[in-house]
Order: C-alpha cells, then structure tokens, then sequence
C-alpha cells in the first residue's frame, strides 16, 4: 500500500467536491434496503470489518452483507472466501453502498464507495486506541497539497470535517477515556459513540487463540531456528514523512549481531501507509524478517506468539496490552512529532518509563524487556493500560456491535436475543427514588443486573442499586457496567427513551438503552467537570501541587489501593478512633461500594476534597505504594504498615529485577518515616526490597489485635450466614504474575463434596484479583474474596489451606491447623518469584502438591495437630510473638513520641507490655542497622509492578 498524506489526501476531496454533490442529490432518490449492509476496510480485507461481517452473516443469515473492494486482487480475495463482492468505485459499488441501510468502514468513507454515503447509517470502526491527536485536533488535517496554509482553507476543512464526524451514526470505542478523545478528534455527537469494545480485539480471545499465533508466527519464520524470542517491530505512521527509526546499515548490522546472541527474530512491519525503507535489513540476517500487509494483514492474531513489542507511537500497544508483555518504545523524533501531531495522554502514561532515542538504547532495552519477570515494570505498565483504556471486557465486541447496530436501525426487530418490549413515555420508563435507592423500571418484570463484579436480583422490576454488603450500610454498587437480564434470559429493549442520569452523593450512574438492551452504568462520584476525566484530575493535582495546605489533625488512611478499608490500617484506626476522637479519619477508597470504619470519613479517590486532604492531613497510614505522584509538606508523616510477613521476594529482590524497578522502589521507601513490621525476619527482607533506611517499628500486626483477643465469632458467621453448626475450611492462596484471576489450582466446589455436608469452603482471592469478578460461590462454596476483613475469616476458620501468602503468618496468632497446597512450588521459586528463605521446609502443618491430599489434611487436621505442635511453637515464637493484642497501641504511641499529631500529643495509658515495647532497642533511627526490626510486601507498586 502506498504511503498517504492529509495533504493530498485533502486535494482529492476538494476535486470530487461536484462528485460528492452529484451523490448526495442521486441518494436522496435512492430508497434504502434495511437487510443490506456493506463492509469495507483500508487496509483491505482486515481490521475490525471483516470479523463484523463475519460475526453478522452468523447472527443475521438473512441479510446481504457485501465486502466492498478496492482491487481486483481484494476482489478475487473476498469471492474465493465466499463473501458477496462488489469493487467499491465502480457504478455497482455506487448502487451497492447508495442500496445500503448500513455502511461500515475502518478508515473512512472512502472504504465504501465515498459518493453513495449520504443518508446510510454509518458505523466507524477505528484501528486502535488513540494515542495521537487525529483529525480535527491535529494540524495534519488542515493541510491542502499546492494551496497555501490560508486561515480560510483550515477553516473550510475543520467544517468538512465536522460534517462528516456528524454524519457517522455509530463508533464503538473500548472506553470513556477512548469516547472523549473520538468525540474531540472526530467531532462526532457523544450519543453516537458507544463503549462497546475495539471489534479488532476478539481474536485475542477467540477458542485457541494462542495455538493459532503460535502457528502463525511459525510460517513466517526460516525453518532453522529453536524456539527464539519473537520481536515484533512496529512503527507508526508520520503523515507521509521519513521514518527515523529506519535502521542505517551500521545499525542493520548491529540488529543482526543481538539478535544472534539473544536466539531473536524481528518481525518489522512498517505501517501500511507509512514511508521507510526496511528493505535491506533481511540482507544482513535470515533473523529479520519483513512481514508488510501482503504478508499478514492483521498483527493482532500474531500478538499471543510475540515476546515483546518494539514501537514508537503505534495504538498497537494497547492491543498487546490485552496480552500483557513487555513494550520498548523507540521515538528518535519525540519532540518533533509531539509538535506537529500532539497526544491525548501524557506520554509518560503512555510509555511507562524513558522512551529509547537511538537503536543502541533500543536493543539494550529490549535484552532487559526479555529478561523481565512477568511481574516486572513493563507487563505491570500493560495492566495500567488495560485498566485505563478498557471499560469492558475484550472479548465479544463483535456480538455488542451488532446488537447495537439492530438495536438503533431496527428497534422493533430483535438482534441477537429474546427481547420483550416497553412502550410509552420515555419517563415512566424508569425512575430511581434517591432516599431509598430504588431503580424502577417499567413492565415489573423478574430479572437481575448482571456485571463483572456483581449480580443484583430485580423482584418486579425494582432494583437497588443501594446495597449493603457484608453486613455494612448500603452501599453503591462496584464501578462498573451492568446489564439487565430478564428471569428468562432475554435482554430488555426500551423504545427511545431518554437516558436517566442518576447523582447520588455514594455514586453516579446512566440508565439507558445500549446494544438491545438496558444498561446500567455505575461511576464514582465525580464532578463532570472538574474532578472526572485525565484533563480535569490534571487541573487537580497542578493545584495540590503547587497550593500551600494548614497542616489538619487528620489521619489518611488507604488500604489495597483504596479497594477496601482493612488491614493494618484498619486495626490502627480503631486505636485511633478510641484515644484521639479529636482526629479527623479520612479513608481513601475507589467508589462508594467501599465500607468505611463507624465515624470515619470517606474521600472519594480523585476528588476536589481527596487531593485537599492529600496536602493537608498531618499522618498517613498505608498498607501499599503511595500513587498519584505523592508530595510530601512539611508537616507531614508517613507510616507504611505493609500488608503481611513477607516470605515471597519484594521488589528489588526479585529476580532479574530491572534498574527502573529497583530506583523506583528506592525512591517509594524513601516516602516513608517509619515502617511496621511484623516480626524481624520481615523487616530485614523489607528493609532489603525498599533499601529502606527509616525508622523499623516492629510492633507485630494490628490487624491480628482482634485475633489475639479472641473475640466472638458469632456476629462474623451471621454477616457470612453460616450456620454455627458447619466447620470451615478458608482457601487463601495468593495471586500469582502470570494471571489476573483467583489461582484455580484447588477446585473449591469438588472440595466441598469430598470433605462432606458439615463442612463449608470459603475461598479468599487475593486483592489484586478483586476487580476481574471471580464469585465462585455455589453448593458447600462461599466465595469471600470482596469481604472487608481477612481477620474475621481468620477467626471462624476452622483450618486453613494456602500456598505462599502472607495470611499464614497471621493464622499463627489462632493457633489453629494450616495445610500448605503447593503444586507450582518450583515453578513459583525459581521462575514467578522466588522465597526470602525456604520456610515451608520446616512448616507447622503438612505442605501438599495435590487436591486429594488436601481433602484428607484438611478432614485429619485436628487429629494430627500433635504432629506440628512444636514446629508451631517455634513458628509462634519466631514470627508472631509481638501479635499480643495490643499492637495498635504500640503503633499509635510511636506516633506521639515522635510528634507527629503536633506538640501538643499526650501519650496513651500503657500496658506493661506496651512500655517495654516502646524503648529504644524497639525503634530504629535513620541510617542505623534493622537487626531487630522488619517490613514485608504483597503487592508492589503502582507505577512499577501494578
């Protein structure tokens, strides 16, 4: 495909201007076939056209789907896959496209025949997440080849492409973020584009996804090679400019050299419409191999086989996003390209790190980004951007395109599935009562909101989207998107009716129709236009940033990234709570499906009053990295708890550790004033991971205070509802770098039926596993990964199975049995993490490597506990003698001591065990060694492995 500029591009337009005139008045007269739709692409057959076709004629057999060609070759490639063809310049592909209800392109309206448009409902699939400012928003659209840069062309173009962003009916976008950029670039109506996912990206989920790349990877490369490393090389297009990352011969050479030494190939793929000459590089090595479009028209299917990215600017990112590997960005021209195009994103978001300048930095870049670990800083930067850029899941986009595109043309015809319709006015359709947040909605039908992250019933046709959760207050529903489904199955289909907007002070949230059916869209309470979107939190932290803030006797608490309020902060908050009632208790949370602690107050993450008290609150208590860019004042202090003994390798321990994540975890434990430690052997590996030289309270967990005093568990098994007759086994495995689900290496389910009726299994997920909606619950199953406490679990518990989590130093504190269920234990050690010390080798409890052996420990644990008794004594002794229920105490009056509260602090009443906690040989000055004194980890930090 030859390269293309705007400017050219720009001058054909103005030349067919009486051919667009003479289309439009033909069309006008042209009756349109509701069951023709015509596809068309680009790039030719490829891009999200051809899998939507594909998807329609299944969906839709009675339709006439037409693929619209620009060659012959494209021609006779379409009629040899049985596609109904039509060359899209002819007068048939005017008739064809004039025919069409339904027009859908990739790149314009040029992929079908441009003329016949007018009056088609037109869907705009786009190739990628928008990185680079497009159309309207960049200065590349306003040039016109031979006519000067006039202030009068510009705006002629900026109007004609105006119009045409306005005449696109449908674009499927992957987020809201995606949604504001295209609604910015495009200028196309809000209501217009829809969160409905990128059609390109059901490949990478399709049955056998990652068999099918690897055999497509493997036909494109010379037979003579073992199992390399896959490298693929993508630049971006520059608007018909040179390609800078063009290698020189000196540096093909170079290429070829690395690539023998690393067991490489380089898959480079110029961009289709791209200029650079890549030609000579298979000359120097059989390594590099060229694979344009006449090769492999999508690089998506190839994305599962490629061990690692190497681009400039190219959306392709945020496609192997999805697959989460390693991306190396080369930009020789970031500052001229930043000039002439423009980002929607800070590039620093985008890359995740210093970008490479030149091809030496490049491959030095790409040995450290084979080497990394799967949990190291780049694949964490891949989690970042499936968060930021992916509102839903990625698969079956195609299916949502289609009901959509039903739903909007045909809204009495049903698309996909069952649907039953609601008439009427569009405000009797639903309503919601704010005082008891009740969603109404017409028709009083059974049913539920279905979403990631939860299920909700609907009993005729009420919902609330107001619920309590573990026993708390009502709460908002999880940030998410909900759909309803009828008790039957079936979608619900309302008939044009206005969207309702719903603003509550726990929540915002859209009720409307959205892809045949009704959609429940649940946000956190920001204000539109000064707390929600990248440009308003912006605003936001340049003000926090640069604003003097009155030091407040208030604490910042946050625990798991504001995904919960527990943990050591929790159990430091109660203390809090009884001896300072003067102190303000602000808690950090995600949304207002978070439960705060009785009398504290919640600060939404991102709002006007959540950046305020960042600048103000004199203490922070935090249990994982400080994010946003934290900046400390004067005044304040920082207490990092952690979330757990560490017996897992934490950040600059890891293997193959990186140098950018060992100066990021450098400068994170830098933040911190003081660090609490479970026990010494966690605070010296603390110590070590963080090169942390601050003060080393080890004081053991506040969290455990609660476990220590054996408080009553009946109150804990009624917000669970179980039965006090039932004995409880808790699953508590920890997350693993290689998945973002629960480790389903235990099948809770066939536990439950091996172990009998008077046993429950309860199952806690990891944190970082809480946001992919893993509710396992079922027969003899309760899935308590969302519930607030682990130290409730702990206490109802009757044994409790785990791998290599921190939980097993806390179960210490019951004195109850553990089973250890370890089947990837040389897996994890030497290739996903690896262990500070190998503990299991002495463990209190049998360590197992199969479900049936933990069916039978965990049946025979009480019996055989004699077995372990003084392997637990020592286990006790060595890790949890400070867990003596009044660690929360002992926390709190370091804070005193110290002054962090101000001069006016008064040091609480003290136990004896809490004074002689509180001497010298139990705090550690700066600069001075931890012999006695410790941290650990769990999760690590957002900008580097989350």
């Amino acid at each position: 495909m030859s390269a293309f500029e705007f400017g050219a591009g720009n001058a054909r337009k103005i030349v067919g201007l009486p051919l667009y005139a003479l289309g439009a008045l033909i069309t006008f007269f042209i009756p349109r076939a509701t069951h023709q739709w015509v596809f068309g692409s680009g790039i030719g057959m490829g891009e999200g056209a051809l899998p939507l076709l594909m998807t329609a004629r299944r969906h839709l057999p009675h339709y006439r789907l037409v693929w619209m060609a620009r060659t012959k070759a494209e021609f006779d490639e379409a009629r040899a896959a049985g596609l109904i063809t039509v060359r899209k310049d002819s007068l048939l592909g005017f008739w064809t496209t004039a025919r069409a209800k339904v027009v859908v392109v990739t790149h314009g309206f040029g992929d079908a025949n441009r003329y016949g448009v007018r009056g088609a409902y037109v869907v705009q699939l786009w190739h990628g997440v928008p990185f680079k400012h497009l159309h309207l928003d960049s200065p590349s659209t306003y040039r016109v080849s031979l006519l000067p840069d006039l202030a009068l062309v510009r705006r002629l173009l900026g109007w004609a492409y105006r119009r045409a962003g306005k005449a696109i009916s449908l674009f499927p976008v992957a987020s809201e973020r995606v949604k504001a950029s295209i609604v910015s670039g495009f200028g196309t109506l809000p209501d217009n584009v829809a969160v409905l996912g990128d059609v390109r990206d059901d490949v990478l989920f399709s049955p056998n996804a990652r068999d099918r790349a690897s055999v497509l990877v493997r036909d494109l490369l010379p037979t003579d090679f073992t199992d390399p490393s896959v490298i693929l090389f993508a630049p971006t297009w520059r608007d018909g400019g040179d390609d800078p990352t063009v290698p020189t011969d000196q540096e093909w050479g170079a290429i070829a050299h690395w690539l023998e030494t690393q067991n490489a190939v380089l898959l480079v793929r110029n961009h289709p419409l791209g200029r650079g000459d890549f030609g000579i590089g298979p000359s120097h090595s059989n390594r590099i191999v060229l694979i344009g479009p006449d090769r492999v028209r999508d690089l998506n299917p190839l994305l599962w086989a490629v061990d690692a990215v190497l681009t400039d600017y190219s959306s392709l990112v945020f496609d192997y996003a999805l697959v989460g590997g390693p991306v190396v960005h080369f930009t020789p021209d970031l500052s001229e390209y930043t000039s002439a195009r423009g980002f929607y994103l800070d590039p620093d978001e985008f890359m995740g790190g210093p970008p490479a300048m030149n091809w030496t930095d490049a491959l030095r870049q790409l040995s450290d980004a084979l080497a990394e670990p799967a949990n190291g800083p780049r694949h964490w930067q891949a989690e970042h951007l499936r968060r930021e850029f992916f509102d839903i899941p990625a698969a079956g986009a195609a299916d949502r395109v289609i009901d959509e595109i039903v739903a909007r043309t045909e809204p009495n015809v049903a698309p996909l599935k069952p649907i039953s319709v609601v008439a009427g006015p569009s405000n009797t359709d639903f309503e919601f009562d704010l005082e008891t947040g009740l969603l109404r909605l017409a028709g009083g039908a059974d049913g539920q909101l279905v979403g990631a992250r939860a299920r909700v019933p609907m009993f005729a046709g009420e919902v609330a989207l107001l619920r309590p959760r573990w026993g708390s207050e009502p709460l908002a529903l999880p940030t998410g998107r909900y759909r309803l489904q009828l008790s039957d199955g079936s979608t619900r289909l309302f008939v044009k009716p206005e969207p309702l907007e719903i603003r509550h002070p726990l929540f915002h949230a859209t009720v409307g129709p959205e892809a045949g059916g009704l959609i429940v869209d649940v946000r956190p309470p920001l204000d539109d236009e000064y707390e929600r979107g990248p440009a308003a939190q912006k605003a936001l932290e340049s003000a926090y940033r640069r604003g003097k803030r009155v030091p407040e006797d208030a604490v910042f608490f946050e625990s798991f990234r504001g995904r919960s309020a527990a943990c050591n902060p929790l159990g430091i908050d109660r203390v809090i709570a009884e001896a300072r009632p003067q102190t303000t208790r602000y808690w950090s949370v995600v949304d207002g499906s978070v439960a705060i602690p009785p009398g504290a107050v919640r600060l939404i993450e991102g709002s006007q009053e959540w950046w305020r008290v960042r600048g103000a609150a004199r203490v922070f208590v935090v249990n994982d990295w400080l994010r946003k860019r934290w900046m400390r004042r004067p005044h304040q202090h920082v207490l990092q708890t952690w979330h757990g003994s560490t017996l897992k390798r934490l950040a600059r321990d890891r293997p193959n550790v990186s140098r950018r994540t060992r100066i990021a975890a450098s400068r994170e434990g830098k933040r911190w004033d003081a660090l609490l430690a479970q026990n010494e052997f966690s605070a010296s590996n603390l110590q070590s991971a963080y090169a942390f030289r601050g003060r080393l309270w080890v004081d053991g967990y506040p969290r455990n205070d609660e476990i220590a005093a054996g408080i009553a568990t009946a109150p804990i098994k009624s917000r669970l509802g179980i039965p006090d007759d039932r004995r409880i086994v808790l699953w508590a495995p920890t997350w693993r770098e290689d998945r973002q689900s629960v480790v389903d290496h235990l099948d809770p389910a066939a536990l439950s039926e091996l172990l009998g009726p008077e046993w429950l299994v309860l199952i806690r997920g990891h944190a970082t596993t809480w946001e992919h909606g893993t509710d396992v619950s079922g027969p003899g199953v309760l899935d308590v990964t969302t519930y607030p406490d682990v130290s409730d679990l702990l206490l109802v518990a009757d044994v409790l199975v785990t791998d290599y989590s921190s939980v097993m130093f806390d179960w210490l504190v019951t004195g109850k049995p553990i089973v250890y269920f370890v089947p990837d234990r040389e897996r994890y050690a030497n290739e996903l993490r690896g262990f500070y010390a190998d503990l299991l080798a002495e463990a209190p409890g049998p360590v197992v490597q199969t479900a049936a052996e933990v069916g039978y420990e965990v049946r025979y644990a009480q019996a055989d506990a004699a077995r372990y008794e003084s392997d637990l004594t020592a286990w006790r002794e060595r890790f949890t003698y400070r867990d003596d229920g009044h660690s929360g105490e002992h926390v709190l009056n370091h804070m005193l001591e110290f002054g962090w509260f101000g001069a006016e602090d008064v040091l609480m009443p003290r136990t004896v065990e809490t004074a002689a906690a509180a001497t010298e040989d139990a705090l550690h000055e700066p600069g001075t060694p931890a012999e006695m004194h410790g941290r650990e980890d769990h999760h690590e930090a957002e900008s580097v492995e989350q």
